[in-house]
């Protein structure tokens, strides 16, 4: 994955990216280094970074970089391979919880030609990385043996999921839901994950974010269907 620069405590340092230069967000850290072609990263919160200002714009491969790559090189893509139609099932999964780990849910919003379903599912105990994880599941779940040829665009804002399930990131936990999720991918073979920025208005993952907070509000939970 690529390196951009950015503004960190009054000087300029390399940040680990996505291909549209967003700082990749990995259990609540971006990875950073502070020269080009260093190898030791470290890693601190997103909002500690600013962007470098004009002339600085350009996002260097891990090649042009230099140094050693401590993450793999899977890109987590942000748009899909082949372009949304009437056809398609778009997908918005979110996870939350209160505390981490606290009382969690999950938030499920599809979209098919036909209707929307909406899912908000309380599953008790847990930590905000196994909740993220569960949405994924339940909505791969909500498929039909007659959706296994539909084209599916899958969004989630869990840079983390992605990560373990497509990315090849070692986890240290939650490897049998990791597996679990990783089992049941090749049934759809024109299933994407892809990623999609967290509370920035975007459609579907607002309505997921809302779904999972319900559950957590509640400790319930619901599914609704409409006709779309």
């Amino acid at each position: 994955m690529p390196w951009k620069a950015f503004e960190y405590r009054g000087e300029s340092v390399w940040v680990r990216v996505l291909d549209t230069g967003k700082p990749i967000v990995r259990r609540g850290l971006v990875e950073f280094r502070y020269k080009q072609g260093a190898i030791k990263s470290y890693r601190t919160q997103r909002e500690n970074f600013e962007d470098a200002g004009e002339g600085t714009g350009e996002i260097l491969s891990d090649e042009a970089f230099g140094g050693q790559s401590t993450t793999p090189s899977t890109k987590l893509r942000e748009q899909p391979s082949v372009a949304a139609d009437e056809h398609t099932i778009v997908i918005h999964t979110d996870g939350a919880c209160s505390g981490n780990p606290g009382p969690a849910g999950i938030g499920v919003h599809i979209v098919r030609p036909d209707k929307i379903s909406e899912i908000s599912e309380y599953i008790g105990e847990a930590t905000n990385n196994v909740a993220e994880l569960r949405a994924i599941l339940r909505a791969i779940e909500d498929l039909g043996e007659d959706e296994r040829e539909r084209t599916i665009h899958l969004y989630t804002d869990s840079g983390w999921s992605l990560g373990v399930l497509i990315g090849g990131w070692k986890a240290k936990k939650n490897v049998q839901l990791i597996d679990k999720i990783k089992a049941r991918l090749p049934e759809f073979p024109k299933l994407e994950l892809l990623k999609v920025r967290g509370h920035a208005g975007q459609e579907g993952n607002e309505e997921a974010d809302a779904l999972a907070t319900k559950a957590v509000r509640i400790e319930d939970s619901t599914v609704r269907e409409r006709p779309r």
